[in-house]
């Protein structure tokens, strides 16, 4: 089997949100600010909260926008979404002028100079969980909040491999794809939570082993989970909320397109796992996670050492002895 913790460490850094991540915390700590600076929207109870994969700890480089959820527990009752939308925009707009946008489901805010943007969510409470507006101007209920508590205690039964492996998945999904392709990453991260739910947990003793197997075992169990959803057989739900279909921007097409891509993935993840070539298997792993934001590639592949090299290898080793300096049969004592 081909572990390759070295490669699969590389592979993860070159993956990271890096100064990304600086600028998402400067810029969503702002926004905060300003919106916790509104009288009426501390009287409804405004509490804000990170959400999104930069929140769970699973976006990968290019950050390109950092998600706000803004719990509003005591919004008066008939205060429509589209109100809601509104009087966000208002306030965020006093500071930042033509850089914000009201969307169908969130207010926008731009930093171009980080060349990325932070969406802003009002929620209003509803039972245990929180409605936000949808895109046919009503409410959808939702608890972004809980899928986060939910994949911290994913990443915690698995001795701290679930978030890594999220990220190579969605650097997968890049790979074969296209970083703009339909379904996004968040189909893929709902895909792999379900998918580890079917992997043995970290204390038992047939826990997995490796950054390799979590992946490879990932991607084999993930691909019915997204056939499913594609064919209708078996849809994703919402972690958070079970009784809830996922629901992602997509069409058949491009469903159909993933789950073709994805099973593919699984058997050549499959045969990089299972080679005793660490070279053949390092070039099958290369193949799944291609290149990232920045043009480089992103699971290096150990050198085919030359003749040369092997024979001046083998030229230092020591030749064993023939017999044992006590005779030809061990003696102990």
């Amino acid at each position: 089997m081909a572990l390759l913790s070295k490669e699969f460490k590389n592979a993860l850094s070159a993956i990271e949100p890096g100064v990304d991540a600086e600028h998402a915390r400067d810029a969503h700590a702002e926004v905060r600010d300003v919106l916790d600076m509104d009288d009426e929207l501390r009287g409804w109870g405004l509490k804000t909260l990170l959400i999104g994969s930069y929140a769970r700890e699973v976006s990968i480089r290019r950050v390109k926008d950092v998600d706000v959820f803004c719990e509003l527990p005591e919004l008066p009752d008939g205060y429509g979404p589209q109100d809601l939308l509104g009087k966000m925009a208002a306030v965020l707009a006093d500071e930042y002028g033509d850089r914000v946008a009201e969307n169908d489901r969130s207010v926008k805010v731009e930093f171009p100079e980080f060349d990325m943007h932070v969406d802003i969510v009002p929620a209003r409470s509803c039972g245990n969980a929180w409605e936000i507006p949808n895109r046919d101007g009503g409410w959808e209920k939702t608890d972004p909040v809980e899928f986060g508590s939910l994949s911290s205690t994913r990443n915690a039964d698995f001795d701290q491999n679930y978030v890594p492996v999220v990220k190579l998945a969605r650097q997968t999904r890049r790979a074969l794809l296209g970083e703009e392709s339909k379904p996004g990453g968040l189909f893929v991260e709902v895909a792999a939570y379900h998918a580890f739910a079917n992997l043995p947990l970290a204390t038992g003793d047939d826990a997995l082993g490796s950054t390799a197997e979590y992946y490879t075992r990932a991607l084999a169990q993930m691909a019915p989970l997204i056939r499913g959803h594609a064919d209708g057989s078996e849809r994703l739900t919402n972690p958070a909320l079970p009784d809830q279909e996922l629901e992602v921007r997509a069409t058949q097409d491009e469903f159909d397109a993933l789950a073709d891509k994805w099973e593919e993935a699984a058997m050549t993840a499959e045969e990089a796992f299972e080679s005793e070539d660490d070279h053949d298997a390092a070039e099958g792993f290369k193949s799944l996670l291609g290149e990232n934001s920045d043009g480089d590639e992103v699971f290096p592949v150990p050198a085919v050492p030359s003749e040369a090299a092997a024979a001046a290898t083998d030229a230092l080793r020591t030749p064993g002895r023939k017999s044992l300096p006590s005779g030809d049969s061990p003696t102990f004592g």
